[in-house]
């Protein structure tokens, strides 16, 4: 019982005692001063006893909301809310499909096949104290997995296009958990974050869709600058030695001499990828159509062509990364018999040769993984390059230049990108040979980011969302490959 119903209860009695006092001093016959004292003391008890009854009935009820809350959240019965880093959750996403090997959470794909999302940190470690960014990172991160919020999400899109585009009334048709669940996915920026297990959708097809994610390495990072540990190459050996660290032959009791490795940092600033689709706002709302499947096609697309443009052609500036093409490889030359153009004559080998050489500038150690990047129409040319005999050069052709397994120029793989130059210009970079792997590093930080454009397709009834992606790369060994110029 609460301190204000026993108060309550308190003074109830002592006004049951005074009324008491005074009809046992008038037994025979109460005088009209009491009569009237009494009638108020029966006023305010009857007020008192409505008030006790109010007041009990609230606590009864909140007893009882209490004692549901808590069968509801025994473990068998819990309903999850997000992650709150305890063995709980993981058990639960094990048994969804995610997988936690070398302190990272792998999400579950419809291709069958995890995809790296976070650091376990992000999910299961303590929220930082002293980076306020990266803990709404984690927390934005934690409060996304819920099915909560993936439902919130929805809905909300789906209220979005029934109001015609009016953020406010779809928020309004949220009731308030739901409304709550969407907040707590607000990343810095204002928009809602993806639900994760789209985000691996979106992710995962974008490494389908894009050149440079199947060659490249990807590490994921919680902040906006990835720093990479990395060694300055060996001074006179760079192409067999991997750094400076290299020791020599000694006797049994060698005098000591110092060998400095050259430590440093290699940091990737996180850049951010913008795009955007229309969707019907008839769609959006139907019931029958999922939206979350149409983001991890139509955006993962779009993403992958804009990933691929910045990580292979980018020139650093402010908004974007230092592409492949920028990042300080050695050159060789490929140009033919034409000038600035791949291309050669039975009686003259021009470029092939040329190509031939290149593939073999590649160091020993890399060899092992490496690939030629180029566009498929500078591939049409290098398929054209023929012999004194007038046959090709390379049988890149079997199976109508569709073949797979890839086909090969020099028993390297051919990987097509349309972002890679073509041929026609002076000093056009059009081939890239070498391990891509060991040449550059993407840094992904696995939180995309939806908003939406709320009156620009109100015209034509249409809904336009905005994916926001944050990556970055940059070449971490310029001695792992080389690039053809015309």
């Amino acid at each position: 019982m609460s301190a204000a119903i026993d108060v309550k209860r308190q003074e109830v009695a002592g006004l049951i005692r005074d009324a008491q006092v005074i009809l046992e001093k008038h037994k025979d016959a109460l005088p009209g001063e009491a009569k009237t004292q009494l009638a108020a003391m029966k006023n305010v008890i009857a007020q008192k006893r409505a008030e006790i009854d109010a007041a009990e009935q609230e606590e009864t009820l909140r007893s009882e909301f209490k004692a549901s809350d808590d069968w509801l959240n025994k473990p068998q019965r819990k309903i999850s809310h997000g992650i709150n880093g305890d063995d709980d959750d993981r058990k639960a996403l094990e048994r969804s499909g995610w997988e936690f090997k070398g302190g990272k959470a792998y999400a579950p794909t419809s291709s069958g096949k995890t995809f790296e999302m976070f650091g376990e940190d992000v999910l299961f470690g303590d929220i930082p104290t002293d980076n306020p960014e990266q803990a709404q990172f984690y927390k934005t991160t934690r409060a996304a997995m819920s099915v909560e919020y993936k439902a919130a999400y929805v809905k909300f899109w789906q209220s979005l296009a029934r109001s015609g585009g009016e953020f406010s009334m779809a928020m309004q048709k949220l009731s308030p958990s739901e409304q709550k669940a969407l907040s707590e996915g607000t990343d810095t920026a204002g928009g809602f974050l993806v639900p994760p297990d789209v985000q691996a959708e979106l992710l995962m097809r974008t490494a389908q869709q894009a050149v440079m994610r199947r060659l490249a390495r990807v590490q994921t990072t919680n902040r906006d600058m990835l720093r990479w540990p990395m060694m300055k190459a060996n001074a006179s050996n760079g192409s067999i030695y991997s750094s400076g660290f290299v020791g020599t032959w000694s006797t049994e009791t060698p005098a000591f001499t110092e060998t400095d490795p050259s430590f440093q940092m290699f940091d990737i600033p996180i850049k951010k990828i913008r795009v955007a689709t229309k969707v019907s706002n008839d769609l959006i709302a139907d019931s029958a159509f999922n939206l979350l499947a149409s983001l991890a096609t139509d955006g993962a697309q779009n993403m992958a062509l804009v990933e691929d443009n910045g990580l292979i052609a980018g020139i650093g500036a402010a908004n974007e990364p230092m592409g492949l093409l920028n990042g300080g490889f050695t050159t060789f030359d490929v140009e033919g018999t034409t000038a600035n153009t791949i291309s050669n004559t039975t009686s003259s080998s021009g470029s092939a040769a040329k190509i031939i050489a290149g593939t073999y500038l590649i160091p020993d150690q890399y060899v092992a993984g490496s690939s030629m990047l180029l566009s498929r129409t500078i591939e049409g040319k290098v398929a054209a390059l023929v012999d004194g005999n007038n046959r090709p050069f390379w049988a890149i052709n079997a199976g109508s230049g569709f073949a797979s397994p890839p086909r090969s120029i020099e028993g390297l793989p051919i990987y097509n990108s349309s972002f890679m130059p073509s041929d026609g210009t002076d000093a056009n970079k059009v081939m890239f040979v070498g391990n891509v792997a060991q040449a550059y590093i993407i840094g992904q930080r696995a939180q995309i980011t939806s908003t939406v454009l709320r009156e620009r397709f109100a015209d034509t009834d249409q809904t336009g969302i905005i994916l926001f992606e944050r990556i970055g790369g940059a070449t971490w060994n310029v001695d792992a490959g080389r690039i053809g110029i015309v």
